[in-house]
């Protein structure tokens, strides 16, 4: 079944063109997910106690249309797939007369801490509500790495910076990656389409390398990115994104 919760766009979650800012719906969509796992009774800390937590492993966002400040916006998410080694949970996000503003569609796994291994998400949850109905029709192919390290950002993890599972939050990795992005594009164009493919962690201290490449699309720009921690050299996320022509805004 869906779980609904309606939002209304306060001024400190818009960009400077006092639209929704992109780092603010995905805070949207983890907001609505931790309260579903509420009624769902998986919570990360009800699992914590059992000994497993939730990871991130991907997520597909596509935005049609970015709210702006006082707009109501009514958010849906549902568990599409829920079997295996993968629990797909699907969001949608609508505006007035149900007009279709963003979707999403993320697979997550259940991390077992003592074992140090991906559990069989069904095994361990077995979930009866399950809606086999996606908001975008994504396999989570590959992602690609840049072939050019042309814009290149480095930043390091802050305090504020870590979540419930003591690392970076995700939505911290995706603005990393939007860093390395060039102001002439930023300036001139919306984010309309983000993949990410989480790979690794990165802690409080942590020295991270943002890479980006672009490419002209007509009027539009791809980007290709690579996340990498520093201390590591492990990788810690892909991602890719398109800009349309639009309203710039910050994410």
């Amino acid at each position: 079944m869906k779980f609904h919760k309606v939002y209304e766009i306060r001024i400190f979650e818009c960009d400077p063109n006092t639209k929704l800012s992109f780092s603010s719906l995905l805070n949207y969509m983890q907001d609505i997910a931790a309260d579903h796992t509420v009624e769902l009774n998986i919570t990360i800390p009800e699992l914590l106690k059992r000994g497993y937590t939730w990871m991130l492993s991907r997520y597909h966002v596509v935005v049609d249309r970015y709210p702006e400040y006082k707009d109501t916006v009514n958010i849906s998410t549902w568990i599409a797939e829920h079997k295996g080694l993968f629990s797909i949970r699907d969001y949608s996000m609508q505006g007035k007369n149900n007009e279709i503003l963003a979707r999403m569609t993320s697979s997550w796994v259940l991390y077992d801490i003592k074992n140090k291994k991906i559990a069989k998400v069904d095994d361990v949850l077995p979930l009866k509500n399950i809606l086999h109905e996606r908001a975008i029709d994504d396999t989570f192919p590959t992602l690609p790495l840049p072939k050019e390290e042309k814009y290149i950002k480095n930043l390091f993890v802050r305090k504020q910076d870590l979540d419930i599972n003591k690392h970076v939050n995700n939505r911290v990795i995706v603005e990393w990656a939007m860093e390395a992005v060039p102001d002439e594009i930023t300036n001139t164009h919306e984010l309309q389409e983000l993949e990410i493919t989480f790979k690794g962690q990165a802690f409080y201290g942590d020295s991270i390398h943002s890479i980006c490449e672009i490419i002209p699309n007509e009027e539009q720009f791809n980007g290709i990115h690579h996340i990498i921690n520093n201390r590591s050299g492990q990788s810690i996320a892909r991602v890719r994104s398109k800009w349309k022509t639009g309203t710039a805004g910050i994410f």
